[in-house]
């Protein structure tokens, strides 16, 4: 173990604590650019809500100078790197990509499968080698000692069949304006975090039970699903289907709004601003638009919720300690999406004002609370 040769064993991050850290360091970068003006005025913004940072033009003389004109060359560098929106479509490509490798490695690795040619293209090996995963300093290539719950099995088959519907849904169903663009720094944020949340769904099951390999290791820890543990998993699942349903849905409203068919107000329309405002854009109804300003985000956020409630269900109750990493991807997707939520609803009330509200207030993303 290269890393045990150079360092002090309990200097040694394992590979849960890095994935928590980028969490943790992601959270912190989301809160930053919200509140701080600086950050927020740009590289908060993207696509439709680039203007919604910035600060108003009839008040920009009022502001002081250090605000108006002296942003430091960095940021406004940072903030002129831009890609195209609809290479959203590239992180659900990396990440079912990514998921099938995973899967294929930890099978490999720990059923020895292929050994001979397989270790210097596996991520588990590497890790191993480096000494962050199954980190016991007496090592000598042996394959981890490991069973996966199978909640855990089964949470991987559904995040998979997640990734691949986002795939799907960005390639054939969405259709994001043609100039609309992404800050370089939300399509880097992106692909990692969906190359960290992958491994975050068995990495805590995968440390937990090596570590009791390594402590008891005449015994074998207990992956068996109790009746209870069924039960949560059924109900985390029932819950990732149906906010999985409810996303499809929000985001085929979302795509038909730029149907071709209707890219044009029609004669016969008795409001032809509801139809075609804003360049193209519109205010959606239907399915839990009637409710939420951004109900696609409120289904992802309920999506992971599941997922977690579903990795945990072979564990002897369910607490913030039994998978911490997948909560921690969890916390990043509340407030990553309540930001860009709260922008959203900014868009819409500047752009729409009561048309957008209709009948009844919409709540930006959770039910009596934001």
């Amino acid at each position: 173990m290269v890393l045990h040769s150079i360092l002090p064993r309990e200097w040694i991050p394992s590979f849960s604590q890095l994935i928590q850290l980028y969490f943790i360091l992601i959270i912190t970068i989301a809160i930053c650019a919200a509140t701080l003006p600086i950050l927020r005025e740009s590289i908060l913004s993207y696509g439709k809500l680039d203007d919604v940072a910035q600060p108003p033009k009839d008040t920009t003389p009022t502001l002081s100078p250090s605000k108006t004109r002296h942003t430091p060359g960095l940021i406004i560098a940072v903030k002129n790197l831009r890609v195209p929106k609809r290479w959203f479509s590239h992180f659900y490509v990396f990440a079912t990509l990514w998921m099938v490798y995973l899967s294929l490695d930890l099978y490999l690795v720990t059923s020895g499968a292929g050994s001979d040619i397989y270790p210097y293209l596996s991520l588990l090996s590497l890790l191993q080698w480096l000494g962050i995963i199954g980190a016991d300093p007496s090592y000598q290539g042996t394959n981890l000692l490991l069973v996966l719950a199978p909640s855990v099995q089964w949470s991987m088959v559904a995040y998979l069949l997640h990734t691949m519907r986002r795939w799907y849904e960005t390639w054939y169903v969405e259709r994001p304006s043609p100039t609309a663009q992404i800050n370089i720094g939300h399509y880097i944020v992106g692909i990692t975090f969906y190359a960290a949340v992958a491994p975050a769904i068995w990495i805590d099951t995968v440390e937990r039970t090596l570590s009791w390999n390594q402590s008891s290791p005449s015994t074998t820890l207990s992956q068996e699903w109790t009746n209870l543990g069924k039960a949560q998993f059924a109900s985390g699942l029932a819950l990732f289907l149906w906010a999985s349903w409810h996303q499809h849905r929000c985001h085929r409203i979302l795509a038909n709004l730029r149907a071709p068919s209707s890219s044009s107000s029609s004669p016969s329309s008795s409001n032809p601003k509801s139809r075609q405002v804003d360049n193209g854009y519109k205010v959606p109804f239907g399915d839990w638009f009637q409710y939420f300003v951004t109900p696609h985000y409120s289904a992802e956020m309920l999506l992971y919720l599941g997922l977690y409630i579903m990795v945990t269900s072979s564990s002897s109750g369910m607490t913030p300690t039994t998978c911490p990493t997948l909560l921690l991807a969890w916390v990043w997707v509340v407030v990553n999406l309540g930001i860009v939520s709260r922008e959203t609803d900014a868009w819409y009330s500047n752009r729409f004002g009561p048309e957008y509200g209709g009948k009844h207030r919409r709540r930006i993303l959770i039910p009596f609370v934001y």
